[in-house]
C-alpha cells in the first residue's frame, strides 16, 4: 500500500485497473504525492496533486482513477503505449473519450495536456487487440490516412466472408496485424493456414490488397513507408 498522500499511478495503477501495457516500458512503481518528486531504483515518485474526485480505492490499493490514471500515461509516455491503454478501456465499456475529456479539464497540472488529448482524439474502442491500437499510431505517425478498423466483408447469402483489422476501401487495401503464433491456437496449424489463406485469396479476388503486420514491424518505419507508398500508389491508378 501507498502511505500518507501518494497515491498509485500511471501504469502501476494501470494494472491494479486491471489493464495491460502493450508493452513494459518501467521497472519503477509509481506513485503520485505533492511536493516530491524522486527517481529510485525500483520506485518513481512524481510531484503532482491528485483532487478526491481523481483517487480510487480498489482493494488494499489507493490509486489515481481510472481515467485520471489513462490521462497521466498519455502525458508521461508514447502514443504507442497510451491509446492501447485508452482502446482497452473504452472498449470494455469502463469510460469514454468525452469522460476522459471531462476529467483532463479538470486536471490540474497543465504540462502534457497536448499530449493527453492527442492520445484521447486517436483512440477508438472498435480496435480488438494492443497490435492494432499501435498500428493506428503508426498510421498517424506515418501521414497514412482512410484506415478504418474491424471492416467486414459479406458473401453472396450475405454471411460474414471476413473481418479485417483495418481496411482503407477508397485504396483497396487491407492491413492485419497478428503474429504467427494464432495459428497455433489449437493443434490443427495446416488446416488454420489454409482457411487463412483461402480468406486471403477471396478478398484479393475482390481487388483488394492484403499487407500483413507482425507484432516487432509496428516498430520499424520500412513497414509503414511500404504502406503509405501502396495506398498512393492504388489511389493513383484509380
Amino acid at each position: 500500500m501507498t502511505k500518507g498522500r501518494e497515491v498509485f499511478s500511471h501504469l502501476s495503477a494501470a494494472m491494479i485497473h486491471g489493464l495491460d501495457p502493450a508493452y513494459p516500458a518501467t521497472s519503477r512503481v509509481e506513485v503520485l504525492r505533492p511536493n516530491v518528486s524522486r527517481k529510485y531504483r525500483y520506485l518513481h515518485v512524481r510531484n503532482r496533486e491528485v483532487p478526491t474526485g481523481q483517487k480510487a480505492v480498489i482493494g488494499m490499493y489507493s490509486a489515481t482513477s481510472l481515467e485520471r490514471t489513462l490521462i497521466d500515461v498519455a502525458r508521461d509516455y508514447e502514443l504507442d503505449l497510451a491509446v492501447p491503454l485508452i482502446d482497452e478501456a473504452i472498449r470494455g465499456g469502463r469510460t469514454s473519450r468525452n469522460r476522459l475529456g471531462d476529467q483532463l479539464e479538470l486536471c490540474p497540472e497543465i504540462r502534457g495536456g497536448g499530449a493527453a488529448r492527442q492520445a484521447i482524439e486517436l483512440s477508438d474502442g472498435r480496435r480488438e487487440a494492443p497490435s492494432e491500437s499501435i498500428a493506428a499510431v503508426r498510421f498517424f505517425e506515418h501521414g497514412i490516412g482512410g484506415f478504418e478498423p474491424q471492416v467486414e466483408f459479406f458473401d453472396e447469402s450475405g454471411r460474414v466472408l471476413a473481418r479485417v483489422d483495418f481496411c482503407n476501401v477508397d485504396a483497396k487495401v487491407i492491413i492485419e496485424v497478428d503474429g504467427i503464433e494464432k495459428y497455433f491456437m489449437d493443434d490443427d496449424v495446416r488446416g488454420n493456414l489454409a482457411k487463412e489463406k483461402a480468406r486471403e485469396s477471396a478478398l484479393e479476388a475482390r481487388g483488394y490488397r492484403v499487407i500483413r503486420l507482425s507484432f516487432g514491424q509496428l516498430f520499424r518505419s520500412q513497414p509503414f513507408a511500404h504502406i503509405l507508398n501502396t495506398v498512393a500508389a492504388r489511389l493513383r491508378q484509380r
